[in-house]
């Protein structure tokens, strides 16, 4: 039974959905689990301070995203050096200042303040390597031949359909995230052991210093050594769409899957989270493109899906989801 216009007309995700998946909202509780802390005075302790560090992260983390979701690109670029600016004189004027600023006012907002205080530290380091990333990324473009594409849909090579060739890293959108939020409590478990390890030399460099060697030393190599890592599993892929089936292929493997077998299909087409996640006919597959090392002379991105494959999921009696920005495509079998 075909699914009604209005189930397939790009629906947004459901409410629930959008807030189990909003890093403000789990940024939000990892900061409200600290204020009983707080409140005994113990705010500093290990576990209130790594939660601290990964509520921190979580709201940097959602910034740059934003960034890159806007367009123009102009935009986004411009937003977010404001926002690294913003971020750096914050920290800056927080650990010079605000101990004085604060002293006087209730126990409340002195416990607010501090929470702030140190969650923008790695919420600041993620913007800036958001930054430098974005930075370098243009500069390799600028030093490049010819001006990079995004992959473009061709005829497939049966005659039937069209396909697009791209290069991803076969990773979870789960595993990559948990990889980073345990990348984060760790490091920022050893740099909490560092500075009070090092208790006299932050005390006689200051704490502007001690911020800038944080990000230098506990934060960008593990950054790029993460980054390195993934991309070295980076996969050449094909995917591709039929009238009535989609193909996959990684490396010297190809899967047809015909698409009243398939249950959910995910096109990201920009980001660092640009991805293709297909779910069928015994296929359980998620491709990251965003993060993966690009065909020369292409960008890590996907191109959008033609009208035509549109017309023939929804025709099939899959729903469309979108998600708030337009983004993201979700695919489901109704019912």
């Amino acid at each position: 039974m075909t699914a009604s216009p209005a189930a397939t007309v790009g629906a947004p995700a459901p409410r629930r959905r959008r807030l189990v998946g909003s890093p403000l909202v789990w940024a939000a509780i990892c900061l409200a689990l600290v204020v009983p802390w707080g409140l005994a005075g113990q705010a500093t302790e290990l576990i209130p301070y790594l939660l601290m560090l990964v509520g921190g992260w979580l709201c940097g983390f959602s910034f740059v995203n934003a960034t890159f979701r806007m367009t123009p690109v102009r935009r986004g670029v411009i937003v977010h050096v404001i926002g690294a600016i913003v971020s750096a004189a914050f920290v800056v004027t927080a650990v010079e200042f605000g101990g004085a600023v604060v002293a006087t006012t209730p126990e409340l907002v002195r416990i607010s303040f501090l929470i702030m205080q140190f969650a923008a530290i790695p919420a600041a380091g993620w913007i800036w390597l958001g930054l430098i990333s974005r930075v370098s990324s243009i500069v390799g473009t600028s030093k490049a031949k010819a001006a990079l594409t995004t992959p473009e849909w061709v005829r497939a090579e049966h005659g039937h359909g069209s396909e697009v060739r791209f290069s991803a890293v076969p990773i979870t959108m789960r595993a990559l995230t948990t990889a980073i939020v345990v990348i984060v409590v760790v490091m920022g478990g050893l740099a909490a052991a560092a500075l009070v390890a090092a208790g006299d030399l932050v005390y006689a460099f200051g704490p502007r210093f001690t911020v800038i060697v944080i990000g230098v030393v506990f934060a960008l190599p593990p950054y790029l050594a993460v980054l390195a890592v993934v991309r070295r599993r980076t996969v050449a892929g094909v995917i591709g769409f039929g009238n009535d089936r989609l193909w996959l292929s990684t490396g010297s493997t190809t899967t047809i899957v015909p698409f009243h077998d398939l249950e959910r299909l995910v096109w990201r087409c920009r980001s660092d989270y640009a991805r293709i996640e297909v779910r069928g006919a015994g296929l359980d597959v998620s491709l990251v493109t965003g993060i993966a090392k690009p065909v020369p002379g292409t960008t890590a991105e996907l191109p959008a899906l033609p009208r035509r494959v549109l017309g023939r999921l929804q025709d099939e009696g899959f729903t469309l989801e979108r998600s708030r920005r337009g983004e993201v495509l979700t695919f489901r079998r109704a019912g």
